[in-house]
């Protein structure tokens, strides 16, 4: 079995060989053979690439204090790089399975979120951003955040992806529609960042008063609290990055329920622990996404807790849906936890208006599609609860982060 791959720039093209008790590195210098039993270490860990706006999954071998690099990032120059993930990762298994056969006292660590420079660069600049923006009023603060974002993103790579989205999703738009759109995407993003400050502000979510605080609600939205309040069983609450997507958890709070939050962890740990310590202001537990949440987001709906989690970003290995007539993947947790424990589906939003404020809106509990044999269908759920968040986003198309490459 074999892989080849240029790790970095300056360096030659390297193939490696999986022999019966080793691993061959060639190259044009000769080649090193290092045996699986020799193998101290093996750490693996994604990385990014100037460049490239994607992360690649890489190995690194210590053996006898020689180091190996094994990567599905094929350098092509100094700006492109080749995704090699299709050949990589089954080469990558297997010279994992023999090592750990030979060696089983080896140590492997996985380190999905490991730290580069850039990272602690831009975590820090971040940190103090926020701490600074904090002094501010928040409607000044999220404004200029605000003028910063439609500035500076238009020259980030991110708004590439989003006109891509934008014209795969609405084939009819003018360039200069697609390019009013980016700009209220960034326009987003900046006020989002900028209310991070000002949490506690957005909480003062009053369900008596519903059009007298930061964040308000219709009347049928409102005629639906009172359902939701009564209600004390766990359920199931879905969002999208839409508007400020922090503000669907906020106001679980304010209708009289507590939430917990599945959140995927940030590259930065820095950003990760302001971010957990800010949501801990509204949420009663959260929940990383990693192997053990199932566990724990079961856990908090037999508790009577509402567990909210975000469901339009792209699963490699989740189920089909359509979403603006393309095929895509998203995540099937929901659908199956609903299917497991029978648990109630709501959908959740905020749209940011004009006068900053924000408004709440709460849908369901939804009719859940079933199978032939009267269970849960995962697919037409999934496919239900996508096409509610594409017509939300159809509403609003500025407040949504197209960033995100959902269509691929």
């Amino acid at each position: 079995m074999t892989y080849s791959c240029r790790p970095r720039l300056l360096q030659t093209p390297v193939r490696y060989e999986l022999m019966d008790d080793g691993l061959i590195s060639r190259h044009r210098f000769g080649a090193t053979k290092v045996l699986f039993s020799a193998i101290d270490e093996i750490y693996v860990f994604k990385e990014r690439r100037f460049g490239s706006s994607r992360s690649y999954w890489a190995c690194r071998i210590l053996a006898g204090g020689r180091k190996f690099n094994v990567s599905a990032a094929h350098r092509l120059s100094l700006a492109r790089t080749e995704d090699r993930t299709s050949t990589y990762i089954p080469f990558i298994k297997e010279f994992e399975r023999r090592a750990v056969d030979a060696n089983p006292e080896l140590r492997f660590i996985v380190d999905e979120y490991r730290e580069t420079l850039g990272t602690r660069i831009y975590s820090s600049a971040a940190l103090c951003a926020v701490a600074g923006l904090s002094r501010l009023p928040r409607r000044f603060s999220a404004t200029l955040c605000a003028m910063i974002f439609c500035c500076v993103g238009p020259l980030l790579r991110g708004n590439r992806h989003a006109g891509r989205q934008l014209t795969a999703a609405f084939p009819t738009l003018s360039a200069r529609e697609v390019r009013r759109l980016q700009r209220g995407v960034w326009d987003n993003i900046g006020r989002t960042f900028g209310e991070y400050a000002h949490i506690s502000e957005l909480m003062e979510f009053s369900p008596d008063a519903p059009l007298a605080c930061q964040v308000i609600m219709d009347e049928r939205t409102a005629a639906l609290r009172r359902y939701f309040e009564q209600d004390k069983r766990g359920a199931l609450l879905f969002a999208a990055h839409l508007g400020n997507w922090e503000i669907p958890a906020i106001a679980a709070r304010g209708v009289g329920r507590e939430i917990a939050l599945v959140y995927k962890r940030l590259p930065s740990a820095a950003l990760t622990a302001e971010l957990s310590r800010r949501r801990a202001l509204f949420a009663a537990r959260l929940i990383e996404g990693r192997p053990t949440a199932l566990r724990e987001i079961v856990r908090a709906l037999r508790d009577g807790l509402l567990v909210g989690m975000l469901v339009d970003q792209h699963y490699a290995e989740g189920v089909e849906v359509v979403f603006f007539g393309h095929k895509c993947r998203v995540n099937p947790i929901m659908a199956l936890l609903a299917r497991s424990g029978n648990w109630p589906i709501y959908g959740v939003r905020a749209i940011r208006l004009p006068d900053q404020r924000h408004q709440f809106e709460l849908v369901g509990p939804l009719e859940l599609p079933r199978n032939s044999k009267g269970k849960i269908d995962i697919q037409a759920t999934m496919q239900t609860i996508i096409s509610i968040v594409e017509t939300w986003i159809r509403q609003h198309p500025e407040q949504w982060m197209w960033i995100h490459r959902l269509i691929r």
